[in-house]
């Protein structure tokens, strides 16, 4: 997914614990992991160093206003950030502002409820307001918005999956979250009774 390899240049936005950064850092040139927490920044540096990873740079930073030059990013992933933030074209405007020509952007986003299952509909609205979801999206959205070519795009969370992490809850077994993931992966293309849409954007120039 990610073009260029081991020459890649890539920013995670909303790096978390940073997963993604630490997996990704063996893999390319460099990974910025930005994060509004502090604690978040420290934890990503403390692993970086353990394992010896000097293409790390952790930094304390908002979506929108990113410590990074012009066009000096190949590829930027975005998971599960972009419906939080108030200023959304503003973010994305900064995004695209750091990506350089057809470099790609992955995001991950909730799905609009009339894809949704209808007897979800009030457990997921419940759920926005409580993790801070500010908008839901569809694939037509994103490409709009970014004014990018639509590279990818795949859903994720059905209805199965849904129901087996509630019950993983209790059973707490990891093969069966395994195979919740395998199930799911069977589904990608299928829109109707998913919960996110991920996509792949290009930028044109």
């Amino acid at each position: 997914m990610i073009g260029k390899g081991k020459n890649a240049i890539v920013a995670d936005i909303g790096a978390g614990s940073g997963y993604v950064t630490i997996y990704l850092a063996s893999k390319v040139k460099k990974v910025y992991a930005f994060d509004l927490t502090p604690s978040y920044v420290k934890l990503i540096q403390k692993k970086a160093k353990n394992l010896n990873l000097n293409n790390v740079v952790a930094q304390v930073s908002t979506a929108e206003s990113l410590p990074l030059k012009d066009n000096s990013i190949d590829f930027i992933i975005a998971n599960a950030i972009l419906e939080h933030i108030e200023k959304e074209e503003k973010t994305i405007n900064e995004w695209k502002r750091v990506l350089k020509p057809k470099g790609k952007i992955f995001i991950t986003v909730p799905l609009k409820y009339r894809y949704l299952w209808p007897f979800f509909w009030p457990i997921n609205y419940v759920h926005d307001k409580k993790i801070g979801h500010l908008r839901r999206y569809d694939k037509s959205d994103l490409a709009q918005k970014f004014d990018m070519k639509l590279a990818k795009f795949y859903y994720t969370g059905h209805l199965f999956k849904v129901l087996g992490v509630i019950l993983n809850i209790f059973l707490k077994s990891q093969k069966l979250a395994e195979l919740l993931e395998k199930i799911d992966n069977r589904f990608t293309k299928k829109r109707f009774g998913a919960s996110n849409i991920s996509v792949v954007l290009e930028k044109f120039r």
